[in-house]
């Protein structure tokens, strides 16, 4: 491996990662501190946003999100259905209201420019490429996953 003079150029994949993902959360818990949200609440907002949906179905919708200390999506429906955004609707399935619907379309303008923003260092080819190689890098890992045994 090629020794690079600086050390900022030496950091490995999962540095600039960590990095992005980290600014990233911090950037959209600001721009939705106003509404209440942080990044998650903002992905579970936009999930149901689609269609009503069960419990079970957004933790699955979620699960690259899930973890021992967030198990379950269900603290962000019950925020949002004190609030008035969601209610339950058939079958246990969450729904947005009127005011939800209102609510998501209002961040959800607010992501899309933040989300521009993020990405105008990167013409449209590059912002193409880079999908394709995270892509590609996931699928290699999933993959990993499944043929390493744990030790």
């Amino acid at each position: 491996m090629t020794q690079l003079r600086n050390v900022h150029e030496q950091r490995p994949l999962g540095y600039w990662l960590k990095h992005i993902d980290g600014a990233i959360e911090e950037s959209l818990g600001r721009l939705f501190a106003t509404d209440g949200l942080n990044r998650r609440g903002w992905q579970v907002l936009n999930t149901i946003s689609y269609d009503s949906i069960t419990i079970a179905e957004l933790d699955e919708a979620m699960a690259a999100f899930l973890s021992a200390d967030e198990p379950t999506m269900r603290p962000y429906v019950d925020r949002f259905i004190e609030r008035g955004w969601a209610h339950t609707a058939d079958e246990g399935a969450v729904a947005l209201t009127g005011e939800g619907r209102r609510a998501h379309q209002r961040v959800s303008e607010q992501a899309g420019v933040l989300r521009v923003r993020m990405m105008e260092c990167l013409s449209s080819e590059e912002h193409r490429v880079l999908m394709e190689l995270l892509q590609r890098v996931a699928t290699q890992l999933d993959a990993l996953t499944v043929e390493t045994p744990r030790q």
